[in-house]
């Protein structure tokens, strides 16, 4: 498994994320932060430094909300009407005021962006270290996607 999501496609401009599916016997070793969908216990898992665990239960799933944006090469801060929206339509806001960074799982182009080192959120914006590369619009390869929720999916 890499260390890649891969972002798909959907039409009319809605695109998604991709979590790997492994069995539990074909699972890594396992890194701080990677995401599994373990196919043999119909399950997400983390890792968390200590082992795989499940993040949740077909019967306590939480809802997942996930912000699209793009960036242009120039900005780094996205949120509160900054950056823009998949589309360019709009302003990026956030859907859901998370309490700090690390209630943000966030991939720029399918790779894994990690909290305090290659962003910083504050205030309603997430601020990048380098701006994120602009969308090329062919195979939507530079998505930021802003995943909110996925903390509270083992509550």
């Amino acid at each position: 498994m890499g260390r890649f999501v891969k972002n798909q496609e959907l039409g009319q401009g809605a695109t998604s994320v991709e979590i790997p599916q492994v069995t539990t016997g074909n699972r890594p070793s396992g890194q701080n932060g990677q995401i599994i969908y373990n196919s043999t216990t119909s399950t997400y898992q983390a890792y968390n430094g200590s082992g795989w665990h499940n993040i949740s239960e077909a019967s306590r799933e939480k809802t997942i909300i996930v912000d699209t944006f793009q960036g242009d090469g120039s900005t780094t801060v996205f949120g509160n009407g900054s950056g823009n929206t998949l589309d360019g339509s709009t302003a990026a806001n956030l859907s859901v005021e998370p309490s700090d960074a690390t209630d943000l799982t966030i991939f720029i182009g399918g790779v894994y962006q990690v909290p305090g080192t290659n962003y910083t959120y504050s205030g309603g914006a997430i601020t990048f270290g380098s701006a994120p590369p602009a969308n090329n619009s062919v195979d939507s390869a530079h998505i930021i996607a802003v995943i909110h929720n996925l903390h509270k999916l083992g509550e």
